[in-house]
């Protein structure tokens, strides 16, 4: 008997081993075992098992299977499913998502420190009548098949109240529960209401997360009893046994696909996979769909869809008031930043003792422009993008590469600044509302997740009136006091050059109204916008979702992009734009020949340069039903990448690709 194994490097094969006698009972697919690879040591997965090698070298045998880090069987078939998708060899699969499995996790103590907390009991938890009937048919339709199943609710409907019943649902089964959310800033807040509930059987898992807590978490889930894990995408990769609930809240948000590495992986289309594999119930939760979910479920019937179209308890909706900042260009006291009604409303608030959401989806102070005959904007000089001032800083800094620059050889009379971030706002804010206790949420200041945590904790707490900050506080958070959110400038981000620029500022526009009035108070929120008739704003500030989805699908459809055809990106990346150009245009003719109908490029990206690099890319647009036949083609490339491109060039394959910047 033989084995294929595979080893954690983006090598595009597997080495063969034999089996020896004592382990051929025993050995299967997806088992972690030792063996020499170049005279060390080493810890690999078992790809596959056979009786016969066309192999004539030496043969090495396999000298142990490792049984303290078993994969369940449906997390490796989710994985060699994932290697072909994404045209990813399956060693670098494994490096990518179980990373944990070549450590050491033996802990002496295995034991978790938590906060304090008193576990309630859920029969106190009272579904809606709506809820109750959207619980009994997901119930139902699960019994019938495992099709997946679309929670659409509206901001504040209570889609967590039903996660928790389906969690306790499955928990009493036996079987253990896999929660995905899509900030790790989120996950703190949906992990503290399941433990709340369920107490110790709740381990949360994250990027962030300490590998001693890792380690502590992977002994609990090697004991094989039902576990509940939360967390943000990584966490789909955590070896639960006898998975039977996987629920992807937030479904729409673009932090579920990874962008910059391969495998180029959507943690929501993967949850799908893995649930297919393990008969699980899979629940895809959203107040603003992505297009293909919301294509999936209402165009198709892919999916299972169910829709909450009330708030939870005696919640309603706010009010929503667009505010047109062109009558408001004459106003000087604060930089035309906050409309005169605004205020008003912040001050009302204020008052009355409730709290204020702000969102401007810009961190920094404002970017710079240099006033001398050329007028120049000052730009990073490795990346194609503008630099941010930041003024508790005193520096320039890129939002892309995060290089710094020196601010003090410019006097206020050289320079200009122009647009504003939340830096500036809050500055502003601290002028016209000295009273005011304002705390402010963007990626300066909440850069690790304790500070996230004691942010909004302090906020929670009614420490703070004014919470201000870009997109990290319009989604997820469920605060009782906040009555008033104010959105700066709502076309921000409308006119980025890509095909997901409008549904991404629709859903932020949309869920960042949704954080208002949650309980008795009623809620208001108000649009600061240049373009009051603006359609997407029209649409998001009326809760006219449906009508946004089905205008946007006839766009999507006229210019072919997702979700009618599958969109594959092939991205080039060098300091050398000459090779960079040179290994695109080799591609290209690779493709030409099998794509001639579906292929755009080689083009410079948008973004022409990043951390300074020269940046092309080559489009396809793939009809569904050649999509199978497609992704051997672009295999057989990159099996044979390093032979066809320049070994200073990178290239990047990005499968369902979500930005063509």
């Amino acid at each position: 008997m033989y084995a294929q194994v595979c080893f954690p490097f983006f090598i595009n094969k597997t080495f063969t081993y034999r089996v020896p006698d004592k382990l051929v009972d025993s050995l299967k697919s997806g088992d972690l075992v030792e063996a020499k690879f170049k005279n060390k040591l080493c810890k690999g997965f078992v790809v596959s098992i056979c009786s016969k090698i066309s192999f004539k070298g030496p043969v090495n045998n396999i000298i142990s299977i490792d049984l303290s880090n078993v994969v369940p069987h449906d997390l490796w078939n989710t994985l060699l499913w994932m290697s072909n998708y994404y045209v990813t060899p399956i060693g670098k699969i494994t490096q990518t998502t179980l990373s944990w499995a070549f450590k050491n996790n033996t802990v002496k103590n295995n034991k978790i420190a938590n906060n304090d907390y008193a576990v309630k009991s859920l029969e106190s938890l009272i579904l809606s009548n709506s809820q109750n009937k959207i619980y009994n048919k997901i119930n139902q339709f699960y019994k019938e098949d495992t099709k997946p199943q679309f929670l659409y609710g509206v901001p504040g409907s209570g889609k967590t109240e039903i996660y928790l019943k389906l969690a306790q649902n499955t928990i009493s089964n036996k079987q253990s529960c896999l929660v995905l959310i899509p900030e790790i800033a989120l996950s703190s807040q949906i992990f503290s209401r399941f433990q709340s509930y369920f107490g110790d059987k709740v381990l949360l898992w994250h990027s962030q997360s300490t590998d001693l807590y890792k380690r502590k978490v992977l002994n609990k889930l090697q004991k094989r009893e039902p576990y509940i894990i939360v967390g943000a995408r990584s966490a789909l990769f955590t070896p639960l046994h006898n998975l039977g609930l996987i629920i992807v809240d937030e479904e729409h948000d673009s932090s579920y696909k990874e962008t910059e590495r391969q495998p180029c992986y959507h943690a929501r289309d993967l949850a799908i996979i893995r649930a297919q594999y393990s008969q699980a119930l899979i629940l895809l939760g959203s107040a603003t769909p992505s297009l293909e979910t919301y294509y999936n479920a209402t165009i198709i019937n892919k999916y299972y869809m169910h829709e909450l179209n009330e708030r939870y308890g005696n919640a309603q909706l706010p009010k929503v008031k667009i505010v047109d900042m062109n009558q408001n260009r004459d106003i000087q006291n604060n930089q035309n930043l906050f409309s005169e009604y605004l205020i008003n409303k912040i001050e009302i608030s204020l008052q009355n003792k409730e709290q204020i959401l702000i969102l401007h989806n810009r961190r920094g102070f404002s970017s710079i422009k240099v006033c001398t005959e050329s007028d120049d904007i000052l730009k990073c000089k490795s990346c194609d993008v503008i630099l941010t001032f930041h003024a508790q800083l005193n520096q320039l800094i890129c939002h892309h590469c995060n290089k710094t620059y020196s601010f003090n050889k410019y006097t206020k009379k050289d320079i200009q600044f122009l647009g504003y971030g939340t830096e500036q706002i809050e500055a502003i804010l601290n002028q016209i509302l000295p009273h005011a206790r304002i705390l402010r949420m963007d990626s300066d200041s909440a850069n690790s997740m304790k500070k996230q945590n004691d942010i909004l904790a302090r906020f929670k707490n009614k420490e703070y009136d004014i919470l201000l900050g870009t997109q990290m506080i319009a989604k997820g958070l469920d605060f009782s006091n906040i009555t008033l959110v104010a959105v700066m400038n709502a076309e921000l981000g409308m006119l980025i050059p890509d095909y997901r620029s409008h549904e991404k500022m629709f859903q932020l526009i949309y869920q960042v109204i949704g954080r208002s009035g949650r309980r008795e108070k009623i809620g208001q929120a108000i649009i600061q916008t240049y373009n009051p008739d603006n359609n997407l704003i029209q649409m998001a500030t009326n809760y006219q979702s449906k009508k946004f989805y089905n205008l946007n699908l006839e766009s999507r459809k006229s210019l072919q992009y997702p979700p009618f055809v599958r969109l594959i990106r092939f991205l080039f990346q060098s300091t050398d734009i000459k090779e960079c150009i040179s290994s695109a245009n080799k591609i290209y003719k690779l493709l030409k020949t099998d794509f001639s109908d579906s292929i755009i490029g080689p083009l410079p990206c948008p973004i022409e340069r990043l951390y300074n690099k020269s940046r092309y890319h080559i489009l396809l647009k793939i009809k569904a039903e050649k999509l199978k036949s497609s992704l051997v083609k672009i295999k057989k490339i990159q099996d044979k990448k390093s032979q066809l491109i320049h070994k200073k060039v990178s290239l990047l394959i990005d499968i369902d690709s979500i930005s063509v910047l």
